[in-house]
């Protein structure tokens, strides 16, 4: 065998070896499946003009069971308990209940706890470099999805932020602070509406 056929083996087969963007990405999500954090989240218009922000906690144990607080003066409770979801508005005292289906399936709960079968099946997935972030940009496959991509950036292993632009072109940037990765207290995830607090069902019932 001459040194040049050994030579291109060896290329291809560390092009065989490579990981691809979907394999790479759940790899640096794998610590993500199941943690707690602090964020900032600021919502910008088209220009890239910030509309609002807003801070709060976080907690996830899988993308159908989650838990996600902002802080005043937008004072709200999400909480997937894998069989609804919750949504407290402070402000109007109101409780939605609505089923746990494809509403979530853009929430930051379901793209950090996805494997690599699952983003390749949903999104079209590509890395690229930004001074020394690996960045993964994923867009959905499918047509007729509200959300135009969402961008993940890693800073080595650590997810720096997380930001979800819509067919409008608004986006949501997430960003994550004192993250813990221990398993979060299955307390977090039960969700009891306060007394007094008015409930609506989404099929309309309501009591």
């Amino acid at each position: 065998m001459t040194r040049e056929l050994v030579g291109l083996l060896c290329v291809c087969w560390s092009c065989l070896l490579a990981a691809s963007p979907p394999l790479e990405l759940a790899r640096l999500l794998e610590p993500y499946r199941s943690f707690s954090a602090e964020f900032k989240q600021i919502t910008l218009d088209q220009e890239g003009v910030p509309i609002n922000e807003v801070t709060g906690e976080l907690s996830i144990a899988s993308s159908s069971i989650f838990y996600w607080k902002t802080n005043p003066p937008f004072s709200q409770v999400i909480v997937a308990d894998n069989e609804v979801l919750w949504i407290f508005d402070e402000d109007l005292y109101q409780v939605q209940v609505r089923p746990i289906d494809d509403a979530i399936a853009m929430s930051p709960a379901s793209i950090l706890t996805g494997g690599p079968d699952t983003l390749e099946s949903r999104f079209f997935v590509t890395k690229e470099s930004e001074n020394t972030m690996a960045v993964y940009r994923l867009v959905p496959r499918a047509t007729d999805e509200v959300t135009r991509q969402i961008v993940l950036r890693f800073d080595g292993d650590r997810l720096v932020d997380l930001s979800i632009e819509d067919a409008l072109g608004n986006r949501s940037l997430v960003t994550l602070t004192a993250v813990t990765r221990d398993q979060p207290s299955p307390e977090r995830f039960q969700f009891t509406p306060p007394k007094g607090a008015d409930v609506i069902y989404a099929i309309g019932e309501r009591r």
